[in-house]
């Protein structure tokens, strides 16, 4: 069994400075049977690897796509390694789903925008809104989600992405999974991040980096909720991940 599990968001946190990542990346290869890693994005499974490909990131073990909607693994075969989604998961994530209906439901919200059909998924319906009353018409979706007994959850993040989720899915309960599925436990998990959608990742572990460039909900739930094992890195994007991985004197 690896030591721990590191798990990572990737715009705007492992992505976003070139040099960065690449210095980091040239780091956590060096150390790479230490630990399981973990990708978790708000991307659709295509473009997280159009990313991959385009940054040169690292191979992860499992990659958490859709904001926690789907987890694939990498497995070899026969030599080459293949992509498997993991259909418990997905299993899990189906019952009481109602997508036709919830997506009926959010059609009556003028103001979201739906995002490209490549960004949604069985288990994910997403948005774009942009108004300066963003907050109350997250919380009347919310409310118009309780009311008709959807059993669903809205994240937004980034100050304009909105999710509709099945009540279980998110990147923290995803993670929740990963870790009894190669039996690591919170205690040796570090998560990194950078915005409302990588809440849920904090709340699950013990252990995580906030990088400096975070999004004012990430600050925000930091400044209140936050434990004394998340770390505010004082630098942007990886060097934020390479910053706080030293703070922990883990994998460096």
């Amino acid at each position: 069994m690896v030591p721990f599990l590191l798990i990572t968001d990737l715009d705007n946190t492992l992505v976003g400075d070139d040099r960065a990542t690449q210095t980091l990346n040239q780091q956590l290869q060096s150390r790479r049977s230490q630990f399981c890693l973990v990708y978790s994005t708000g991307r659709s499974l295509a473009s997280t690897q159009e990313l991959m490909a385009e940054r040169q990131l690292l191979t992860p073990d499992f990659l958490i796509t859709g904001v926690g909607t789907a987890i694939y693994r990498w497995e070899s075969d026969f030599g080459s390694a293949q992509l498997s989604l993991d259909v418990h998961w997905a299993d899990r994530l189906s019952e009481g789903w109602q997508r036709g209906a919830i997506s009926a439901l959010a059609q009556q919200f003028e103001a979201l925008i739906p995002q490209p059909a490549g960004e949604q998924n069985p288990w994910k319906l997403s948005f774009w809104l942009d108004s300066p009353e963003a907050e109350a018409i997250v919380l009347a979706l919310q409310t118009a989600l309780a009311q008709q007994g959807h059993p669903a959850q809205v994240v937004f993040s980034s100050g304009r992405d909105v999710d509709i989720l099945p009540e279980l899915a998110n990147k923290g309960n995803a993670t929740a999974y990963l870790q009894k599925t190669v039996e690591i436990e919170s205690a040796a998990t570090i998560v990194c991040g950078d915005s409302g959608n990588d809440i849920s990742l904090f709340e699950q572990a013990n252990w995580g980096i906030i990088v400096q460039n975070a999004q004012p909900e990430m600050l925000q739930w930091y400044n209140t909720c936050g434990r004394s094992g998340h770390y505010l890195a004082r630098s942007p994007y990886a060097w934020g991940i390479l910053e706080g991985l030293n703070y922990f004197h883990q994998v460096l």
